[in-house]
């Protein structure tokens, strides 16, 4: 087998979402209230004072080619890191509890030699596309990972990105920063611009590809108009109404505190500052991608010198 070697740094975009494109999603306005009733929900006073906030960053390394008798399939090499940061709101301090970096060379045959870093992942796609996806699960597997190892003494644990297959963590939720997608209509949309930082939607039930509760949440450090400043959140589909409208409370008092400041981030306010610091720890904790791209090479150049 042949194997040719391409650096292929691209970006990926981390759960983009614009309210600009409406969306088939099915929508359950009548969860926390009735679709007439609906107006921004105040924080309560009192909320979570123990948090966990958990994050992954991924890296494509390398791309190979892979060409035996005239076959080619494609691969990446990917390094992904997760980790998970403790969070103490009375004693106003936040520390890294867990952090793991792995790697892996996702294609859908495998290279027939030892990658060094990239251990082989086989996958059952040679799309390219499906490629990184099959990555994306793996760090979705660590990121679970991670926190499972510090949420039972969280009284809140807040992971970055769409909840989906990581659900079973206790009072957890996910978290989006950003939006592609409309899922509210008219005035329930309207709701979404009037909320003033700390303020919430009532939560509402969301079926878009997977079922789970979700709500919007504006932090405070912008203006109040329009989309400026909004998150939304996720809650598992499998629990009860009332468990997920506490968990949107708990989500209303706890995160307003934590919303990044414009002058240091420029994703600010979303960017909570715990996330914020565990991805620039996570992504020192990738290495350098110029030596790891030099092993990649050092790895392809085996099959060269192979009878």
């Amino acid at each position: 087998m042949q194997i040719t070697v391409d650096a292929w740094d691209p970006s990926f975009a981390d759960n983009p979402e614009s309210p600009s494109r409406a969306n088939q999603a099915i929508v359950n306005a009548g969860v926390e209230l009735e679709p007439a009733d609906w107006r921004p929900v105040d924080a309560p006073a009192s909320g979570p004072r123990r948090i966990v906030v958990v994050d992954g960053v991924r890296r494509v390394d390398a791309r190979v080619e892979l060409l035996e008798d005239g076959e080619r399939w494609p691969g990446v090499c990917v390094s992904w890191a997760a980790g998970a940061v403790a969070c103490d709101l009375d004693g106003q301090v936040s520390t890294v509890a867990e952090a793991a970096v792995e790697r892996g060379l996702f294609a859908a045959v495998s290279p027939g030699v030892d990658f060094g870093y990239y251990p082989y992942c086989e996958t059952a796609s040679a799309d390219p596309g499906d490629l990184v996806n099959e990555a994306q699960q793996k760090m979705a597997e660590l990121e679970a990972k991670m926190a499972s190892m510090v949420a039972m003494d969280a009284q809140l644990s807040v992971l970055d990105g769409p909840l989906r297959g990581r659900t079973r963590l206790p009072n957890s939720v996910g978290y989006i920063k950003s939006h592609h997608r409309s899922y509210l209509q008219g005035e329930l949309n309207a709701v979404v611009e009037r909320l003033r930082p700390g303020q919430r939607t009532p939560v509402f039930h969301l079926m878009s590809g997977w079922p789970r509760y979700t709500w919007y949440l504006r932090l405070p450090g912008t203006s109040s108009r329009g989309w400026a400043g909004v998150a939304r959140l996720e809650a598992a589909d499998d629990l009860s109404e009332e468990a997920a409208i506490a968990l949107a409370d708990a989500t209303a008092a706890a995160l307003p505190p934590l919303g990044s400041a414009a002058h240091k981030d420029a994703r600010a306010p979303q960017n909570l500052t715990p996330i914020a610091g565990l991805e620039r720890r996570l992504k020192r904790m990738l290495g350098d991608p110029r030596l790891l791209l030099r092993s990649v090479r050092a790895a392809s150049r085996e099959t060269d010198d192979r009878p």
